[in-house]
């Protein structure tokens, strides 16, 4: 692979919320899953843990309730049509990985921790991009169910870093970013 075949793939990457129904094959799963615990991680404490919950896990229904409770707890009662919208949302999903870091009593290691784990899952976000997968990375409402460690059998000790949400995308946002030159100073 030639570096500027490595620059296509970050720049192809997207953050994708909408996926088509094709099932994701559990062999691509563990290779994206292989590439995350080949991030860098200071002191060699591989801080990352991982749940899958593929398209098909009777836990999806943990998590539509979750997210109707957090849905619920932020603002007034939801109707039946909105409960309906949310739990077809997460059964549409293909796949959820909930991706974890370890909390140390040295917050010099966690921080280091969480900066591992956000690289392991850019690993991630990479290689699915190289396959042809979507990812969406959410750090909102989903990863913060109540009691989520409990409803996944998480040890109480790790903490969320985000949930990413894992299929063939239906579709292909156009980006674009400043030119580096304008934000980078050389000395």
């Amino acid at each position: 692979m030639k570096p500027q075949d490595i620059l296509q793939i970050i720049k192809n990457r997207r953050n994708t919320k909408q996926f088509s129904e094709k099932e994701v094959e559990n062999s691509d799963i563990n290779m994206i899953l292989e590439s995350a615990i080949w991030a860098p991680n200071h002191r060699n404490t591989e801080p990352w843990r991982f749940v899958v919950i593929p398209k098909s896990s009777p836990n999806k229904n943990h998590i539509s309730n979750g997210l109707i409770n957090v849905q619920e707890s932020n603002q007034k009662k939801l109707n039946d049509d909105q409960k309906k919208e949310i739990i077809l949302g997460v059964e549409k999903t293909p796949c959820y990985i909930f991706v974890f870091t370890e909390i140390s009593e040295n917050p010099e290691i966690t921080e280091e921790n969480y900066g591992a784990v956000c690289c392991a899952i850019q690993n991630m976000q990479l290689t699915a991009t190289a396959i042809g997968l979507g990812v969406g990375w959410s750090t909102g409402k989903i990863s913060k169910i109540n009691d989520l460690n409990n409803i996944l059998g998480v040890e109480p000790s790790l903490k969320i870093v985000g949930v990413l949400s894992i299929g063939y995308p239906s579709s292909q946002a156009k980006k674009t970013r400043k030119n580096y030159d304008s934000l980078t100073k050389w000395m």
